[in-house]
């Protein structure tokens, strides 16, 4: 029985480990009362086995390596976009402080300006009335007042001190009319850089967030990577228990196969010894030991009730959600009866990481039917149960599923349960 328990567990964690994308056919059972040739073809097959677990952990592994480089360089995106951006943001900010300077700047060349123009307006003003007392001046009867009485040469120095008041007048015009100049031609070149600046502040801020949207993006990668390398790190996981449950197997073949040739021995030993006694003695005969009835489930194909009520939610040969695919049917159910499909021995009833509570019956002809995610156990390993024989109630899968994951197997072949369901 501890043999058949043992295969059965080597079953369930090579077969339908969601995580390891299992092979329906990599199952090795185990009988106590099989005979050395079938022991030497099941090593055999294990061997197969094992040999192509330890390829998956290959293959794995090196998808895992290409995740891991994929990730770190997602890891330099993510530093070299950061630094990006914080260059970009200071380069804004010194930006954002030139236009700041520019818009003062500008701002003082309008007062400048305003201030320039009302000098001009009252500068103006005086010249203008210069003007009208010399016109005024030039009248023959005023210019006949002005000459009356004057020598020459107050005359001259008069008629140089209105020469020199007309020039310094023009002077003062001419300058500010260039100092007008200058700041409206400081004021363009202000404005001009304002727009310049304006222009480099949109392209800067069109950087920063084409920066932002690939840091993010390379942000959601690296989550992404890493959430795929967790779940290629549990691959690689299930496999090694895979290839710990196999060469347990065969180590279990093995001690057997060793128990049997010491049996035979043994027996042949003891046949030899009843060939030398007497012919009329007596050879105890043994006591008769309990027998499973084992009849299969061959005839009872598609007359099986199933075994828990509730929605068939995954069906043989689907994907399943966290990976792999379905080896049997999962039903969506809460808490409910847990029924045996048909009669048979239990060879199995334990929890089992990574499926929750299993029982494994074993219905004879190489059947086995597997009920997974039990929330409680009313049977035990090694003993007998009817059809339609409480199991147990469902519970929840590990990967959180509530209801019942539910196989029937051929000669370790996961086949589809509907077929044999009504």
């Amino acid at each position: 029985m501890q043999l058949k328990k043992l295969a059965a567990v080597a079953a369930l964690g090579v077969l339908f480990a969601p995580a390891a994308h299992a092979d329906p056919e990599t199952v090795i059972e185990i009988n106590p009362a099989i005979p050395s040739a079938e022991l030497n073809r099941k090593a055999a097959k294990a061997q197969i086995q094992l040999k192509e677990v330890r390829k998956k952990i290959q293959t794995v592994q090196k998808d895992l390596k290409v995740k891991q480089v994929q990730q770190q360089r997602a890891k330099q995106v993510i530093s070299q976009t950061q630094i990006a951006l914080e260059k970009a943001r200071a380069e804004l900010a010194a930006l954002d402080k030139q236009q700041r300077i520019s818009w003062e700047k500008l701002q003082q060349l309008q007062n400048d300006l305003s201030s320039l123009e009302t000098e001009v307006s009252g500068t103006k003003t005086q010249i203008a009335n210069l003007l009208v007392s010399s016109y005024k001046n030039r009248r023959p009867e005023a210019l006949i007042l002005f000459f009356k009485n004057v020598d020459v040469a107050q005359k001259g120095r008069l008629l140089q001190y209105s020469r020199y008041i007309n020039e310094a007048n023009n002077r003062v015009l001419r300058q500010l009319a260039e100092q007008k100049e200058q700041l409206i031609q400081q004021e363009a070149a202000v404005k001009a850089e304002l727009a310049r600046l304006k222009k480099l502040i949109a392209q800067q801020q069109a950087k920063l967030r084409e920066l932002g949207s690939s840091h993010r993006d390379a942000v959601a990668d690296s989550r992404r990577l890493a959430g795929e390398i967790g779940r290629y790190d549990a691959n690689i996981r299930q496999l090694r228990q895979n290839e710990q449950n196999l060469n347990q197997v065969l180590a279990q073949i093995a001690a057997r196969r060793t128990a049997q040739q010491r049996n035979q021995a043994a027996a042949k030993r003891k046949a030899a010894q009843q060939r030398n006694q007497s012919a009329n003695a007596k050879t105890p005969t043994p006591a008769p030991t309990a027998q499973v009835n084992h009849v299969g489930l061959a005839r009872l194909q598609g007359q099986l009730r199933r075994p828990a009520s509730g929605r068939v939610m995954g069906r043989f040969g689907q994907a399943r959600a966290g990976g792999g695919v379905w080896n049997g049917i999962f039903i969506a159910t809460p808490a409910t009866s847990v029924r045996s499909v048909a009669a048979g021995e239990v060879a199995y009833a334990a929890h089992l990481a990574g499926y929750g509570n299993t029982v494994i019956i074993d219905h004879g002809e190489g059947y086995l039917s597997v009920y997974s995610g039990l929330g409680s156990l009313s049977v035990g390993a090694g003993g007998k149960v009817s059809a339609n024989q409480t199991l147990g109630i469902t519970g929840t899968l590990p990967a959180g599923e509530q209801g019942l994951y539910f196989e029937i197997r051929y000669r370790n072949r996961a086949m589809n349960p509907l077929a044999w369901l009504r």
